[in-house]
């Protein structure tokens, strides 16, 4: 069976059976130490499937440091210090590697996290593997189960700007890049959503796949579609190019958001509630959506190569 039939989440199942594994997943690796977790993520990315080549090397350097700190910030943590793993070809010019490290260390110290090294590798594309480390308290880790009865269901930022963009340059647009990778890891929100909140995650594959990891076995996210803050440029790409709003603003994904369950919000937008897993779902006029948002390996979406 090839991985195109089997899709990420399929897969990822299989390895977690092959290593006897039955933790459930999370955004990072937590590990108990005395009154605080150790957070610990990895996330790469690639030339082809994450981003082009021809892409501004600083914007990308930015966007791959970001995604492995969200993974922190979905924890309700502090990133620590981080590493990474590039692989470049021969004949790549310098410029380029100067300027996708400029970009990554940009954000680093933006949050005051320390860049300790990794690997260089030669290779026949581009392509970078990072490592963060965090740390959270114990009274305060965010996990994507931990959701309670009568909880409200929360989101910061506004959703569909990334979809945007990709379907932007798709059609020649090559503004719709900047909106692609135009993302930050909510490290402030998450520590403000740790105090208060219960359970979170963000929204790397849409707030439709979210929604189906989070919750547990009895308790679910319902999220009702007309309360949900969508991107202005979500709209304009929907009536310009015939895209459904709906797989724009949850199903696309790459926004990097944290979706979040509380009593109360402490930031962002109340989009929903946390029910009976049966009735979990995006809702939109009493129809629950189809699909589970964005993975990789799937058939059912394009990769970055302009088709």
């Amino acid at each position: 069976m090839q991985l195109k039939d089997m899709g990420e989440r399929r897969a990822i199942d299989g390895i977690w059976k092959i290593l006897k594994k039955k933790q459930a997943y999370d955004d990072c690796v937590y590990i108990k130490m005395g009154n605080l977790y150790q957070l610990y993520t990895v996330d790469f990315i690639g030339e082809g499937v994450h981003f082009m080549r021809e892409w501004n090397p600083e914007k990308v350097g930015a966007f791959f440091a970001s995604i492995n700190l969200s993974d922190i910030a979905a924890m309700g943590g502090l990133p620590d210090l981080f590493m990474a793993s590039m692989s470049f070809p021969q004949d790549l010019d310098w410029d380029y590697v100067e300027s996708f490290v400029l970009g990554m260390n940009s954000v680093l110290q933006g949050f005051g996290v320390p860049y300790y090294g990794g690997d260089f590798k030669e290779s026949k594309s581009v392509g970078m593997s990072g490592f963060a480390v965090g740390h959270v308290e114990a009274n305060r880790i965010l996990r994507r189960n931990t959701v309670s009865k009568g909880e409200r269901v929360f989101v910061t930022g506004e959703l569909g700007k990334q979809a945007a963009g990709y379907f932007l340059w798709k059609n020649g647009h090559d503004e719709g890049i900047e909106y692609l990778l135009d993302v930050h890891p909510r490290i402030e929100e998450g520590r403000r959503i740790s105090e208060l909140g219960s359970a979170c995650m963000d929204l790397s594959d849409g707030l439709l796949a979210s929604v189906k990891f989070m919750g547990n076995e009895k308790y679910g996210l319902e999220i009702y579609f007309d309360k949900i803050p969508i991107h202005k440029l979500a709209y304009e790409v929907s009536e310009d190019y015939g895209l459904p709003l709906e797989y724009l603003a949850t199903m696309f994904g790459g926004e990097y958001e944290l979706v979040y369950t509380a009593k109360r919000g402490v930031v962002g937008t109340e989009i929903g509630e946390v029910v009976e897993r049966e009735n979990a779902g995006i809702w939109k006029e009493n129809k629950k959506f189809e699909g589970e948002g964005y993975a990789h390996f799937s058939q059912t979406l394009g990769k970055i190569g302009r088709q």
